[in-house]
């Protein structure tokens, strides 16, 4: 029985792949979009419960991304879990800005990655 959809917004196929295999060992059904015009239909599409979305990716960046899904009624109560490359402060507050749930650094611990899953799924309702 899956424990949800998770919706994995990445250009680079190894991030997809790694977070796509970590989720699916969990139980989790997974949709996955190269960029953030494929991420923005996958969601109006497959209506996952929770999204995790790469920031830099080309033509349409996450924060893009995460601010067209906000705006969208379909979608704007989807949970977005950002991930950057970076600790940039400034990024994390754009991120926040643009509607995130949360943002992680790329490629942090598995664990970290499911505890923040777990927390922005209680943010879902129903």
């Amino acid at each position: 029985m899956s424990k949800g959809k998770v919706l994995i917004i990445d250009d680079d196929k190894l991030s997809r792949a790694s977070i796509g295999d970590l989720m699916r060992a969990k139980g989790f059904m997974v949709v996955v979009a190269e960029d953030g015009k494929r991420g923005l239909a996958a969601a109006e599409k497959e209506k996952p419960n929770v999204i995790i979305l790469d920031v830099m990716m080309p033509s349409m960046d996450g924060f893009e991304v995460c601010q067209a899904l906000k705006k969208d009624a379909g979608t704007a109560g989807i949970p977005v879990i950002i991930l950057t490359g970076s600790d940039d402060p400034h990024l994390t507050q754009r991120a926040f800005q643009a509607g995130a749930a949360f943002t992680l650094p790329k490629g942090g611990p598995p664990e970290r990655l499911l505890g923040t899953l777990a927390l922005a799924l209680s943010l879902r309702p129903g």
